[in-house]
């Protein structure tokens, strides 16, 4: 059992290429071989119910992992995605629910915790800031994006999202090997946090194809990679392509950029837009109703990125656990802080330039 802290993870991947191997409750029995082959994760089958027979499976992992590999918990999305952010219950049950898996796994000895194939940003915030609640685990959050521009947008803002929350890494799951490569190309320019992949693929690729591609997504700034629920061959095959080249670290400590569902917006320091000319939105109230009235327009895709201008603690931390994307924030000092604990971008209240659109109580 091999007991790891983000900080550590984070060192790791500095120097290291890390290869995955996921499994599946039956393919458990031969988490050996992937061993054997050099994985260096073991990737859980999804936690689903938390109950005996999910904790016989981890503890198999475990004994077969010892101290040659990470075994990690998986969590995959409970529903299609939160639809109603005006919902509380739908949400709040949404937390809880992953709550208990984070638990689940820190308590069953994992390494650490891959969040895979969430598809909308809301979803993916809402489980995160369960799993940081429920264990100190390194987290490492998977998209399943779909191909094109758009596409591409959105996984430029997915990544600017979920990095200033100090996840361990951002990656891309449950895509083809190519659209892989085409939607981290749109990332690895603005990563702060190491990239990751988890790639499908069909009957047609050996592990000598797939050993090809290894140069290709490490040029794209990925420390991990692994392929779904093949052959340990295919751990084999990164480990051997691997093991010459060493990661691409992130070109920057932080990024001082907002983003909506699926547009980005970059500031200077002082939080002036130098790469937009239209403006973000700025949300000044202090009533929770204005907050779900603004939501259910500002989580759309194609909107311009928010600026919360918010002093009530309560209500100000609904607005940015339920805006999907990041936000900036004007607040006061308490407020200043969770912004930053829950990843937004803090803006000074004495801020010379305003923004030229504004909305009070989400009234555009």
């Amino acid at each position: 059992m091999i007991f790891i802290t983000p900080a550590q993870l984070k060192q790791i991947l500095q120097s290291n290429i890390l290869s995955i191997s996921p499994l599946t409750a039956d393919a458990a029995q031969e988490a050996h071989l992937h061993v054997e082959a050099g994985a260096h994760i073991l990737l859980a089958p999804p936690c689903k119910t938390c109950n005996e027979q999910e904790a016989q499976v981890l503890k198999k992992l475990l004994e077969v992992a010892d101290e040659s590999a990470f075994v990690a918990g998986q969590i995959t999305p409970l529903t299609e995605g939160l639809q109603e952010v005006g919902g509380n219950l739908l949400y709040d049950d949404y937390y809880q629910a992953i709550l208990g898996q984070a638990r689940f796994l820190e308590e069953e000895g994992m390494s650490m915790i891959f969040m895979t194939d969430f598809a909308d940003v809301l979803t993916a915030k809402c489980a995160l800031y369960a799993v940081r609640e429920g264990s100190s685990l390194p987290v490492c959050v998977g998209m399943r994006l779909q191909e094109g521009e758009e596409g591409l947008k959105k996984a430029l803002a997915v990544l600017i999202t979920l990095q200033a929350a100090e996840v361990s890494a951002v990656g891309i799951t449950g895509v083809d090997i190519d659209e892989s490569l085409e939607l981290l190309s749109a990332m690895q320019a603005f990563a702060t946090v190491p990239l990751f992949a988890i790639t499908t693929a069909g009957s047609f690729i050996t592990p000598e194809d797939y050993g090809d591609y290894v140069s290709s997504f490490v040029n794209q700034k990925c420390a991990m990679l692994g392929i779904w629920h093949k052959s340990a061959a295919f751990a084999a095959a990164v480990t051997k392509a691997s093991w010459q080249l060493s990661p691409l670290l992130p070109d920057f400590p932080v990024l001082n950029a907002i983003c909506s569902d699926n547009e980005t917006m970059f500031l200077d320091f002082k939080g002036n837009i130098v790469s937009h000319q239209k403006p973000f939105i700025e949300i000044k109230t202090e009533e929770l109703s204005d907050v779900q009235q603004a939501l259910s327009v500002f989580n759309r895709p194609g909107t311009a990125p928010v600026c919360f201008c918010i002093k009530d603690i309560d209500v100000l931390r609904f607005a940015l656990m339920h805006y999907a994307g990041r936000p900036a924030v004007r607040s006061d000092e308490y407020g200043e802080i969770l912004a930053r604990e829950l990843g937004a971008f803090v803006m000074s209240e004495k801020q010379d330039e305003q923004p030229e659109e504004t909305t009070d109580g989400g009234q555009g």
